[in-house]
């Protein structure tokens, strides 16, 4: 059982690759690995709403903004709202985040992608 495990765990890790990624991280202790964080995605092979744990920690959590399906090549607006999101996925009340990564993410797939970025804030509402 501990093989397979490790197999669909490397299949997991080998496409965890997104066109864009918005990652927000809460600091929750002493360590890197004890943080919580949300990484808002835009996936080509998941609807949106779709959410898992990563294959590379439980405390972090791909939540699927938009697909790349519908919009490719387009200019999309999103909203999440982080403060539910952290008390969804990680049972957590957040009044204020500690870090905040904008990514564009190839390296297990071996495939491009352009992502633009504009007008990412938060806000109160």
């Amino acid at each position: 059982m501990k093989k397979i495990c490790q197999v669909l765990e490397k299949i997991q890790k080998k496409g965890h690759d997104f066109a864009a990624r918005v990652f927000v991280i809460k600091k929750t202790g002493a360590t890197l690995l004890s943080n919580r964080a949300i990484n808002y995605v835009f996936s080509s092979n998941n609807e949106v709403g779709f959410n898992s744990p990563s294959p590379y920690t439980k405390k972090s959590i791909d939540n699927v903004l938009a697909t790349t399906k519908d919009n490719l090549n387009k200019w999309i607006t999103v909203k999440a709202n982080v403060k539910e999101d952290f008390k969804r996925f990680h049972n957590l009340d957040v009044n204020q985040l500690d870090g905040l990564a904008i990514m564009v993410d190839t390296d297990n797939s071996k495939m491009e992608a352009i992502s633009y970025f504009q007008n990412i804030y938060f806000s109160p509402n």
